[in-house]
């Protein structure tokens, strides 16, 4: 009703003037309605302009959610570290793996129906699953990050701003080249924080499973190929046909008649071969290996003996001391079909389980350098006296620094010419020839040292002995494999049920 009144109002008042007034009265209301259209769209423009600034910065991808796992959230920033960290496994060895780091991982097969971008964001799903599921594990069950796992953490942001320092470019810049465009340092904490809590609750985990001794005896009942040490005497014999290759360089298939008979002539000579191993003497044994054309296969350690097929058969249970067998090796021709490529003649004498325990140590190698030489076709010498001159020098320095594991440790740290290791569980055969057998020669006390000539590192290894494991080393395998498949079956169930889902911003990843 009052706008009504002042409606008629103002009608009234421009009634009463002349026609200019009333003219330039209604052109100054026009002018102040357009005023009041550009000032919204420059409004709306300015906002547009905002937005667009903040989209190519990045911020609201680097933030949104790009993976879920149940109610647990992946940012952008989140998928990349996860992808960029499985890419950055694979970069620096790709032409071993087919990997073009030049190409478009889109454009790389990586399988049949596979790119190198499927596959490395496959594999950052699974990741980000099994995180998820550790994280949300270890939050429902008042798991804290321990004060090594922030230190770790902290240590990793600060190699970041360590490596970009040296390489003079801000953390921000290499991280981008590291982890893409939209990683922060922020978010890389973050990314890190996850991931190691994730590993530190698993760990806790798989620490608290109890391991009873009907499980570590059934384990190693079914796996003790890779524990005993066998007694036998093995020789192989091989098909007496030489392969033949068409034009591309395939191999093709043999000549079944000329196939045939070369079997029956192989099974022949592992015959006698057989027979003379039954009854003969050492020297008829070697003069009968001789005359069949067989190579040694005894003496492989036990680890190896699984990649061979008599590895099983001295494995059996029913094998009794002096027994010989053959074992045929198979092999398949292009369309499948099996072939007996080569036999084994075994003799087996025995197996004992060796029940020992392993060994943990510190270790710091001084390598000699090479001598230059003119002659490149002679062997290569090395400068032995001035690394064993430098090794001494350091055994003597910390020596009378405490002689302690603080002390080598910082002894270590100090010395720049040579690397430093911790090793733990060490198993007998795992170190070079003169390392392993200082350490499973004699027994040895926590504190032991040793300076050991390494040659096939071409140098001396200051060895400081730590102690042995508390359990025999094949109750600490055997304890491993049983809880390493008790974690993967619990993440596995839990992995059935979860719900995920990639949102529209996983194309920001990678």
């Amino acid at each position: 009703m009052n706008q009504k009144k002042n409606a008629s109002a103002s009608q009234e008042d421009l009634s009463s003037l002349s026609v200019r007034r009333r003219q330039e009265i209604l052109d100054e209301r026009e002018n102040r309605k357009k005023t009041r259209i550009y000032a919204i769209v420059a409004i709306v423009v300015a906002i547009l302009v905002a937005a667009l600034l903040i989209w190519d910065s990045g911020l609201i991808q680097r933030n949104a959610t790009a993976y879920k796992v149940d109610d647990y959230s992946f940012s952008v920033a989140d998928a990349n570290y996860y992808f960029y960290s499985q890419y950055n496994s694979y970069a620096p060895y790709g032409v071993n793996y087919g990997l073009d780091t030049s190409v478009s991982l889109k454009e790389q097969e990586f399988a049949e129906g596979q790119t190198w971008y499927d596959f490395l964001l496959e594999s950052a799903e699974s990741e980000m699953r099994e995180v998820a599921f550790l994280c949300s594990q270890a939050k429902a069950n008042g798991y804290q990050l321990s004060d090594e796992g922030k230190a770790s953490v902290d240590s990793a942001v600060q190699s970041v701003k360590d490596v970009a320092a040296q390489s003079g470019v801000s953390a921000s810049t290499y991280l981008n080249y590291a982890y893409g465009r939209y990683m922060t340092l922020s978010a890389y904490k973050s990314a890190v924080t996850d991931q190691v809590l994730a590993q530190e609750y698993s760990n806790y985990i798989t620490d608290s499973y109890e391991i009873t001794d009907e499980e570590l005896n059934t384990y190693y009942q079914e796996n003790s190929l890779s524990f005993d040490d066998f007694d036998y005497e093995a020789y192989v014999i091989y098909l007496g046909l030489a392969a033949e290759h068409d034009e591309e360089g395939n191999p093709l298939d043999f000549d079944p008649d000329e196939l045939a008979a070369a079997q029956a002539e192989l099974q022949s000579r592992a015959e006698q071969l057989k027979t003379v191993m039954e009854t003969g003497t050492d020297e008829e044994i070697a003069a009968a290996v001789s005359e069949v054309g067989a190579g040694d296969m005894s003496g492989l350690p036990s680890s190896s003996l699984s990649y061979y097929s008599f590895g099983q058969w001295l494995a059996d249970n029913a094998r009794t001391s002096g027994e010989v067998g053959i074992v045929d090796q198979t092999n398949t021709d292009s369309s499948g079909e099996e072939y007996v490529s080569a036999v084994y003649v075994v003799r087996y004498n025995g197996r004992s389980l060796d029940e020992y325990y392993a060994a943990n140590f510190y270790n710091l190698l001084i390598q000699a350098d090479a001598i230059a030489s003119e002659d490149t076709e002679a062997e290569t010498q090395y400068d032995w006296e001035t690394a064993k001159t430098e090794i001494d020098a350091l055994q003597a320095d910390w020596l009378a620094n405490g002689g302690d594991a603080d002390s080598f440790l910082a002894i270590a740290e100090e010395n720049t010419d040579g690397s430093t290791t911790e090793y733990t569980h060490v198993a007998k055969g795992a170190q070079n020839t003169e390392v392993d057998e200082w350490l499973f020669g004699t027994e040895h006390q926590s504190g032991d040292y040793a300076v050991i000539e390494d040659s096939a590192l071409h140098g001396y290894r200051l060895v400081y002995f730590t102690g042995y494991d508390e359990q025999l080393y094949w109750q600490y395998v055997a304890s491993n494999a049983i809880s390493s498949q008790r974690y993967n079956d619990w993440v596995s169930a839990a992995e059935e049920t979860q719900v995920t889902t990639a949102t529209s911003f996983i194309s920001y990843v990678g």
